[in-house]
């Protein structure tokens, strides 16, 4: 997996799959700038699906936290999701996990 981020942040830019060369991590890069990014602020690399998964769940996870309707979303989830685990018995009124025993 290529990827393109931001060096003082860290944060992804852009990932593209594919490509082994120098000339596809120019691609991120110009891709980058057409953003509005300085050539010099940003970097492209190869990387292992692990540092990959790592880098799309953080900016999922800002996406999440940047996003008012996600946000009320994702409680509301939540709140469903405890519901129907007090009602499975899986769950207690404290909110803890019920063991067999």
């Amino acid at each position: 997996m290529r990827v393109c981020i931001d060096k003082k942040t860290g944060k992804l830019i852009e990932a593209q799959s594919g490509g082994d060369k120098q000339e596809h991590l120019n691609t991120l890069i110009n891709n980058a700038i057409l953003q509005g990014y300085k050539a010099g602020d940003v970097e492209a690399k190869f990387v292992e699906d692990s540092e990959f998964k790592t880098l799309l769940d953080e900016a999922t996870q800002e996406k999440i936290e940047a996003d008012p309707i996600e946000i009320l979303i994702q409680t509301k989830l939540r709140e469903i999701a405890i519901s129907a685990l007090k009602t499975e018995g899986k769950l207690t009124g404290a909110g803890e996990i019920k063991t067999k025993g």
